[in-house]
């Protein structure tokens, strides 16, 4: 399917500006489930800190049963956040260097 000059013009903007929505959006999700990840550790900080053997007892519960405690949990969402936020950041920056290549 043959394009005119104009029509391709538009097709090529649309493809990167979908490209570059879809890394931002990638990096926001990002920044969501960091967020959460940090709230978590402020929450279970201060948990531990109010009642330390019972926030100690449910960790050992929690490992006992193989599910991993809350920090645990907190540790995964930050590392998550920061996979997130790096792939993000790495598809706009892949759009861009392929725009510039055209």
């Amino acid at each position: 399917m043959a394009y005119s000059p104009g029509r391709l013009n538009s097709v090529v903007k649309h493809h990167m500006i979908s490209g570059i929505v879809e890394g931002i959006g990638v990096a926001i999700v990002g920044v969501v489930i960091g967020y959460a990840g940090l709230g978590l550790l402020k929450e279970y900080r201060g948990a531990f800190l109010e009642n330390p053997p019972g926030v100690m007892t449910l960790e050992v519960m929690l490992h006992a049963a193989k599910i991993g405690g809350p920090g645990y949990l907190a540790i995964v969402c930050v590392i998550a956040a920061v996979l997130f936020i790096s792939g993000g950041a790495f598809i706009v920056a892949m759009e861009i260097f392929h725009q510039l290549g055209r």
